[in-house]
């Protein structure tokens, strides 16, 4: 099966093989890579109007939800957080219930 992959401006999310990488391309250093038995995706936002946050992170139980996580479910999150218009968040949820799927676990 070939990886599936979505970027989204200087994003780069990779899955292949049951690993969940992210690639921020405007700071190199900074990579994240996860079984998807454990990834966790939370859309986080404090306005409707106003861009939010996506949080990376291991989740403490692998039958949590894959996206749409709450916050409590975390063990641990990627300190970094990607900042996302509220009309661009169906375009992540649509490509995390791909890799739910790929996972055999949930979206919220």
């Amino acid at each position: 099966m070939d990886p599936l992959a979505f970027d989204y401006e200087n994003l780069h999310l990779r899955v292949d093989r049951g690993v969940f990488e992210l690639f921020d391309l405007d700071a190199a250093e900074h990579t994240f890579r996860v079984p998807l038995r454990r990834l966790g995706v939370l859309a986080h936002y404090k306005k409707p109007d106003k861009p939010g946050e996506l949080l990376f992170g291991v989740v403490r139980d692998p039958d949590a939800a894959l996206y749409g996580t709450d916050r409590v479910a975390f063990k641990f999150s990627s300190s970094q957080a990607v900042r996302v218009p509220p009309g661009d968040e169906p375009l992540f949820r649509e490509h995390f219930a791909q890799v739910a799927a790929l996972a055999d676990r949930r979206v919220v």
